[in-house]
């Protein structure tokens, strides 16, 4: 009588636990595909649009850097006496001058090529961006993907396990069994129930976590993600290799970022040659009291001398030339690193593949093997209560090591296209 009670008062509270989580599982959810997620986040990830905005503004810079500089208007008097007469003395005239500095030829176009240079390596940052969300969807959509199938998973094994109590009760009401199997199953039963609530907060948390990647507002609903199909890598170490010098854009940018200061270095070298001022100006005079007055006109041109070449252009021509074997030199750790990476990334894609592939093929089966063989030694009193429950939480065990290994090598994967630049499947 006192099991029983004991019995009815539990299945209560377990109710009013699973009601929140009933509700949630029983709303019908559309299908979270990932393909339309990664375009959405490409359209309104707030990280990309900034970096779209920072490309546009050097964009902007170009023009700007193949512009000549304003040209400058005076407004003066010359030769005035002090007693502030124009008409005593012949060259007094009111002066008007126009200027206009005219760098050497070919600097102005050294100037752009450097902020095109400059822009081009800023747009690759947009590219850089876009794939690092990119990689963050995919790892947050695959492991809210898991979290589905462990739900899945989980609520099966309680079913079973619940089972499983019905059968020891039974046993137990007719004197075939014992308590403890009983009170064991039951104690199975809650960390089941445990582990849905647990699993359910993870769920709130990672959909949380894309809408804040998608730029959503927080009370927009979620559907549910599909489930992860296991595909074989295609791709050889080299072929890796050959992918991301051509697409890696953090390496292109930083190529972009070697031309422009190539630029810059050879703009250093122009700066002994020297820049131009171009001046005109129109003097105005009065006439005086025995003569007509013409007005003048000057013009000059002004021309810079590099004297001190030996501490400013020569320094600079340095500086720009140790500034290009600087980012040659991050290149090379750059290109270095990103080939480690791929080596070793490959590496543990291989042994996902293998591991998932010794899942499906040995242990689960095994597994649900071992658990149809303790029902039936149970069942004709062959085997102790305690051999099935063991075989019945090993088999689901297995499980969701199978979906945490598929979900863990679809995000190497992901890693993995990150670091090469490019989509891979």
């Amino acid at each position: 009588m006192m099991i029983r009670l004991f019995n009815i008062v539990k299945c209560f509270f377990i109710f009013l636990i699973f009601i929140p989580l009933f509700a949630h599982a029983q709303a019908e959810k559309p299908v979270l595909s990932l393909g339309p997620l990664i375009e959405e986040a490409i359209q309104n990830n707030p990280e990309i649009l900034a970096a779209k905005q920072k490309w546009q503004a050097y964009k902007e810079r170009v023009p700007q850097a193949g512009a000549l500089e304003d040209p400058m208007v005076g407004v003066g008097v010359v030769n005035l006496p002090t007693n502030f007469s124009f008409r005593d003395e012949d060259m007094t005239m009111r002066e008007f001058s126009i200027s206009q500095k005219i760098p050497f030829p070919g600097k102005r176009s050294l100037m752009k090529g450097m902020a095109v240079k400059e822009a081009e390596a800023v747009s690759l940052e947009v590219a850089e961006t876009a794939n690092r969300i990119v990689k963050e969807i995919k790892i947050a959509y695959y492991d809210l993907s898991h979290i589905y199938r462990a739900i899945e998973v989980t609520q099966r094994n309680k079913e079973i396990l619940e089972e499983f109590a019905k059968i020891a009760e039974t046993r137990y009401s007719v004197g075939e069994g014992i308590q403890l199997d009983l009170l064991k199953a039951h104690v199975e039963v809650t960390k089941m129930v445990d582990e849905l609530i647990m699993l359910d907060q993870k769920e709130r948390a990672l959909e949380a976590r894309l809408k804040a990647l998608l730029n959503r507002p927080r009370e927009t609903p979620m559907g549910s993600p599909e489930e992860v199909q296991f595909r074989k890598f295609p791709f050889s170490h080299e072929e890796l290799n050959k992918m991301a010098l051509e697409s890696n854009p953090t390496l292109q940018a930083m190529k972009k970022m070697v031309e422009a200061k190539e630029k810059a270095h050879t703009l250093a070298k122009w700066d002994y040659y020297p820049d131009f001022n171009f001046i005109f100006a129109y003097g105005q005079r009065d006439n005086g009291p025995m003569m007509e007055r013409r007005d003048m006109l000057t013009g000059m041109v002004e021309v810079n001398i590099p004297l001190y070449f030996y501490w400013k252009q020569s320094r600079k021509v340095s500086e720009a030339r140790a500034e290009v074997l600087s980012l040659e030199a991050q290149y090379q750790a750059m290109r270095n690193e990103i080939q480690f990476m791929i080596a070793d990334m490959t590496s543990m894609i291989a042994r996902g593949e293998r591991q998932l592939e010794l899942y499906q093929t040995g242990i689960i089966p095994q597994a649900g093997l071992q658990v149809n063989s303790a029902m039936s030694a149970y069942r004709v009193n062959k085997a102790d209560f305690l051999t099935l429950l063991d075989s019945q939480m090993t088999l689901y065990k297995y499980e969701l090591e199978y979906h945490q290994a598929l979900t863990e090598y679809e995000k190497n994967v992901a890693n993995l296209e990150a670091v090469v630049g490019k989509r891979l499947f």
